[in-house]
């Protein structure tokens, strides 16, 4: 994921001095610096556009085939009824992320329905400008989750499959300061292997610390500050926050993804979906 295209939809020139108390009091120029600030770890180029126009957005998507990687697009107020613009993002098969600066889930009835969102990979709204760098990241792990399925394809093994997988997620996202996985064995938890600082916890019984219960209670556990959740069975004092997600292979968790950032609630639904992702992959094969 090399070029992404940031598209904003009508309106969204107004913001900052439009329903603030709905939209934020942030210009759209500062917003597009934001994104472009928070963005830059990851070495991608951003392209900005705005219109008031459907035919101008149309334009800029089919534009988009050949010379970007992927979009994110806030469509406003086309969002609940361009089917122009939906066939567009068809047309091209570009990796879209529909994004809002709102929830659009709770506003109005009308402002509930997406014509857009069933041909791109995912909605994220509800957080403001942060919108645009969950679905910036959305798409980046839409890419790294490329890469692993055709790395797979010349793998034979599991050790390698678990190594290869390990080094491309500790590698895309800056975020995650530590990556493991972790392999069920009786009723323990046992590292397999991972990139960042070595972990005292190399064996974890099933049920205990944050990576046990994940197993125990089959489910993908994130956890906003770790130093809040009793649960947590302290590696460094630099972790902030982590998350966990179980393999399945057959029904049964085989193990699981365990990713520590020392950075405070970094961990959203979009990466849940994109390491369940990720999990299912390994499930797979196995």
């Amino acid at each position: 994921m090399k070029i992404i295209d940031v598209i904003h939809g009508p309106n969204l020139n107004l913001l900052g001095s439009r329903e603030p108390e709905i939209y934020g009091t942030d210009a759209l120029e500062p917003i597009n610096a934001y994104i472009a600030e928070k963005t830059a770890e990851y070495g991608i180029e951003l392209h900005f556009f705005q219109s008031n126009y459907e035919g101008a957005i149309i334009e800029r998507i089919h534009a988009a085939r050949g010379t970007v990687d992927g979009i994110v697009i806030n469509p406003a107020a086309y969002t609940h009824y361009s089917i122009a613009i939906r066939d567009a993002l068809a047309a091209v098969a570009i990796p879209t992320v529909e994004v809002h600066l709102s929830d659009i889930s709770q506003r109005e009835d009308f402002r509930k329905i997406s014509v857009i969102s069933d041909v791109c990979l995912r909605q994220i709204g509800g957080f403001g400008k942060d919108s645009y760098i969950f679905g910036v990241e959305a798409l980046i792990g839409h890419s790294a989750l490329g890469r692993i399925k055709n790395e797979l394809k010349a793998v034979n093994n599991r050790e390698e499959m678990l190594i290869k997988i390990v080094n491309i997620l500790h590698a895309t996202f800056p975020k995650y300061d530590w990556t493991g996985i972790y392999l069920v064995e009786g009723e323990e938890l046992v590292l397999h292997n991972f990139h960042g600082a070595p972990s005292p916890h190399t064996r974890i019984p099933i049920g205990q610390g944050i990576c046990g219960a994940a197993v125990a209670e089959n489910e993908t556990i994130i956890v906003p500050d770790v130093n809040a959740d009793n649960r947590y069975l302290a590696c460094s004092i630099e972790t902030k926050s982590e998350i966990v997600v179980p393999i399945y292979a057959n029904d049964d968790i085989i193990g699981e993804i365990d990713i520590d950032s020392h950075r405070l609630d970094v961990f959203k639904n979009h990466d849940r979906q994109f390491l369940e992702e990720v999990a299912l992959e390994i499930g797979a094969r196995w």
